[in-house]
């Protein structure tokens, strides 16, 4: 009975939505008073066409300003965007507020939940964009874009860092971070890459600023995290610090090797050259010999294995370690070009498995064995 009476409530709220097999429903709150004001009214039409026009990651976008991201809309990959229309249970869509901040630009607050067949209500987030207007009519500008003119402003080197209010900023973290930068380029043989780097102290303040207001993970036991957007050459730290090399090396890869997709190499790659979660790889492969130690009949599976290994530290994936450990093996017995390899062509597990056994001489059925017994060694 309450479950029904919360939903009731839920939906008796909400006005002026439309819903079909090709669109999803986009509902305004009855709480946005100013929905018919002029400048709001044309703010919500923008965000609703783009809601519905099922258009995401389009460089040619009309929708978004694009002067300073070339995908602007790429930080909605958090609630898989692309598939929001088709996907089932339908996401309802609720506009929950659009009001005048900083510097000319308007937010835009957004809820996305679901109803599932037992009537029980699931808020999957609640995000932010932002609007301004560009000769004589409104465009749609990401969370990221509208804090570059917010927050505290520091350039090193290539880097252009953006600072949380209540972060404090060390000026020798950044000066490594930049000589990180110009030693990962010469690995590549390629010029160091400039790229924004967001700081803050705690990952959920780094989800905030991608224009996550709410979401499940905001609320994760580890708060010393990251990512990279690696289309617009951004890095986004979460960890008290302005030295983050894990990140920019997805950078790297992503622009010098677009075909090697593979995540456990990608991810070990990047642990193995930058570390993870602040630790450098030695360290995570002490915390897996740990876990082998206790679990000596576990299996390492590249279709299922992935998560935190669970010693309730919260601080080492499976895949990240293991595929770390490959990337420094084979850089012992064949150096980096091996490596870069790798990098360039692995894009399947089957194609991770062939550079095992290209490399190390592992076949596939011993695999996981080979993993143990190296980091028992």
């Amino acid at each position: 009975m309450k479950r029904t009476l919360l939903l009731l409530l839920f939906l008796g709220n909400m006005i002026g939505y439309a819903q079909s097999q090709e669109t999803f429903e986009i509902i305004i709150d009855t709480n946005v008073e100013n929905a018919n004001d002029p400048d709001e009214k044309e703010i919500i039409a923008l965000w609703t066409a783009y809601l519905q026009s099922g258009e995401y990651e389009n460089p040619e976008t009309t929708f978004w300003d694009t002067s300073q991201y070339r995908i602007p809309d790429y930080f909605l990959w958090m609630v898989d965007f692309g598939t929001i229309r088709t996907r089932s249970p339908k996401v309802q869509c609720t506009i929950l507020g659009v009001f005048a901040v900083e510097n000319n630009h308007y937010a835009i607050k957004t809820s996305l939940a679901h109803v599932t067949d037992d009537n029980t209500i699931v808020l999957e987030a609640i995000i932010s964009v932002y609007a301004k207007k560009v000769k004589g009519k409104y465009v749609l500008v990401n969370s990221s874009q509208y804090h570059k003119n917010v927050w505290e402003k520091k350039r090193v080197g290539n880097i252009t860092y953006y600072i949380h209010p209540m972060h404090q900023f060390d000026e020798k973290d950044a000066a490594n971070m930049n000589a990180f930068n110009v030693e990962i380029a010469k690995t590549f043989n390629t010029s160091p890459i400039p790229f924004d780097y967001f700081v803050s102290s705690y990952s959920r303040e780094i989800v905030r600023l991608l224009g996550y207001d709410y979401m499940a993970k905001i609320y994760i036991p580890g708060q010393t995290g990251g990512a990279a957007d690696i289309d617009n050459r951004i890095v986004y730290a979460g960890n008290n610090s302005a030295y983050y090399a894990h990140e920019l090396v997805h950078i790297y890869t992503h622009e010098l090797f677009p075909n090697g997709n593979h995540f456990w190499l990608n991810e070990g790659f990047a642990t193995y050259m930058g570390g993870s979660g602040g630790n450098d790889l030695d360290w995570h492969i002490d915390k897996l010999k740990a876990y082998v130690l206790q679990n000596p009949d576990f299996e390492i599976s590249l279709r299922t294995l992935r998560g935190y290994i669970p010693n309730g530290e919260h601080h080492t994936e499976f895949r990240y370690v293991i595929g770390g450990l490959v990337c420094k093996k084979v850089f012992e017995k064949h150096g980096m070009n091996a490596v870069i390899e790798g990098l360039r062509t692995v894009n399947t597990n089957e194609d991770f498995l062939n550079f095992v056994k290209g490399k190390l001489g592992i076949s596939h059925d011993d695999f996981s064995n080979y993993i143990k017994k190296v980091v028992l060694e």
